[in-house]
């Protein structure tokens, strides 16, 4: 998920914005109105979903759009979950053909027809969009070229048969297509409301229409959000939630007092508060792992970082069981390779086939840091900076790798602390020398890692610049087949290579630990894609 979900750090952690207190509200127990209380914690930056990249902002339009299908807790596409009665493929697997359900409506009394599909879509596709997400749509036919100028919005396999029938043809078959559809940039916006508004679509609750479950009803910027039930969702009668209030608090310690006060129904806590919670009687701890890998990104412009050695010198001089276990503390657990557990691979996860790809080792580290120096005939390291975000967690993050490089190999290290949307920016830019980031699965399949890394599409999202012809082959030749065995074959040989030239060098695959009073139920929860969904949601009487 890019800079994304798929590079932003999870919501459980990106704790940004202002230290205002939290919204004000009656609790659930006193009102017979459905309200949600919880803390978003950081201001959403863009809630355009053909421009948007963060987590953040995909939770806010997961709860108030809706695309073809929804994902549910199986994290499969089924017919009727979304705006899409029925599909059919062919048996190519080249075109698909959806129909879209009679009686849907954007919130503003307006039919969503196949058109706003159509326009959507290749408005994200549009190179004057500059959306980053773009590549998520390429699998369709002429998509990538058309991004690139090379061919019009016409010769793109997106088109609108009438009002309720939207073709897609594909360029290869792709077994996971379904499953983008769910994507926040597949999502789509009315067409006639976007000409009207212009640049200013999603800047405030009057500049947006809503397809979701829920509408903004009020946006603090840096402060709140006050989501209400859309009385205009075709499957309004099944959201029990009248109201779901989002708070934007950056202090953990302020996050947790007001949970206990009763302020909040769910909050993610960090690693220091798992303890706290673990057999507290009032409230429930609930460890999930979410599909994110952190990691540790180099830029291989920079003079120093351009040489391998160096790079799997900083990245194998790391103890990652100590960092998960003293510093994190909330379920996470080491990676020793890019692609997640959870992802399927042949028979079982795509992770437990290839198993560990490295391991640690100071003393080797400490050897390839003084052969890579040898071969850039350098007798000392300039300045390197790890740059992170300024979170409570992500500093201790950044602390803990600073200390063991200077521990294991002897670097000084400064640290770049910065907001989460500026770290964004200059990750974006190739304004850093490392960084602490990381991606998440956007659907279910291990490409939703492996195609990060391709030289054709250098800083977007590959935002390291490396480049490795054999490992472009692999990907490309995977995403071009429909034979499961050749793809996953092709992965793992791919991630072997990432890994022995590691411009990325993973650090943990992390979870997300949930703490919520007992009476909220019905919370559905994803490894891929967004992290929470609502739609489902209710708060028990009690």
């Amino acid at each position: 998920m890019q800079a994304f979900v798929s590079l932003l750090f999870i919501i459980s952690t990106v704790l940004g914005g202002c230290s205002s207190q939290p919204t004000k509200t009656a609790s659930s127990p006193e009102t017979e109105k459905q309200i949600l209380r919880i803390n978003l914690g950081e201001e959403p930056p863009r809630l355009d979903p053909q421009t948007s990249t963060d987590g953040v902002s995909f939770q806010v339009l997961n709860a108030v759009l809706e695309g073809l299908v929804r994902l549910g807790p199986d994290e499969k596409p089924q017919k009727g979950s979304g705006l899409a009665k029925d599909w059919k493929i062919s048996e190519d697997g080249l075109t698909y053909t959806f129909y879209l359900k009679d009686n849907i409506y954007w919130s503003d009394g307006n039919p969503i027809t196949a058109y706003d599909f159509e326009y959507s879509w290749k408005r994200a596709l549009d190179p004057k969009t500059a959306s980053d997400y773009a590549y998520i749509m390429f699998p369709i036919k002429n998509a990538e070229k058309f991004n690139a100028g090379e061919v019009s919005a016409d010769e793109v396999g997106i088109k609108a048969l009438d009002e309720k029938t939207l073709e897609v043809q594909l360029e290869e078959p792709t077994p996971y297509f379904l499953s983008l559809t769910a994507f926040i940039t597949y999502l789509p916006l009315e067409k006639s409301f976007v000409e009207k508004v212009g640049d200013k679509i999603a800047t405030t609750p009057d500049t947006l229409v809503y397809s979701g479950p829920f509408i903004i009803k009020e946006w603090n910027h840096e402060q709140n959000i006050i989501l209400v039930k859309n009385d205009k969702y075709w499957d309004k009668d099944n959201v029990k939630l009248d109201e779901i209030h989002m708070d934007m608090i950056k202090d953990m310690n302020t996050v947790v007092q007001n949970f206990d006060n009763g302020q909040y129904d769910i909050i993610t806590v960090t690693g220091d508060f798992v303890e706290r919670y673990k057999n507290n009687p009032n409230a429930e701890l609930q460890i999930y792992p979410n599909g994110f890998t952190y990691f540790l990104a180099f830029n291989t412009k920079n003079p120093v970082f351009k040489n391998a050695n160096i790079r799997k010198a900083f990245g194998l001089s790391i103890d990652r069981k100590q960092l998960t276990e003293n510093v994190l503390k909330d379920g996470s657990i080491p990676a020793y390779g890019f692609v997640p557990y959870g992802i399927p691979g042949k028979n079982e996860e795509f992770r437990k086939e290839v198993g560990n790809l490295f391991t640690e080792d100071p003393v080797k580290a400490k050897e390839l840091l003084q052969k890579g120096m040898n071969e850039l005939g350098i007798t000392s390291l300039p300045k390197i900076t790890l740059l992170a975000d300024d979170t409570e967690v992500a500093k201790r993050e950044s602390q803990a790798i600073q200390e063991f490089w200077k521990k294991n190999l002897g670097v000084n290290v400064e640290i770049q602390n910065v907001p989460f949307k500026i770290r964004l920016q200059m990750y974006k830019q190739g304004d850093f020398d490392v960084v602490l980031t990381r991606w998440g699965a956007d659907y279910n399949d291990p490409m939703t890692f492996m195609d990060l890394w391709l030289s054709e599409i250098s800083g977007e999202p590959n935002r390291v610049f490396y480049s490795n012809p054999e490992y472009d082959k692999l990907i490309l030749e995977a995403k071009k087949s429909n034979d499961n065995n050749l793809r996953m074959d092709n992965m793992k040989k791919a991630e072997q290579i990432l890994m022995e030239d590691m411009p990325i060098s993973p650090l943990f695959f992390s979870a997300t630990a949930y703490v919520q009073q007992k009476y909220v139920k019905g919370v559905v929860r994803h490894a891929v894609g967004v992290d929470n969904d609502w739609k489902w949601t209710y708060i028990e009487k009690h």
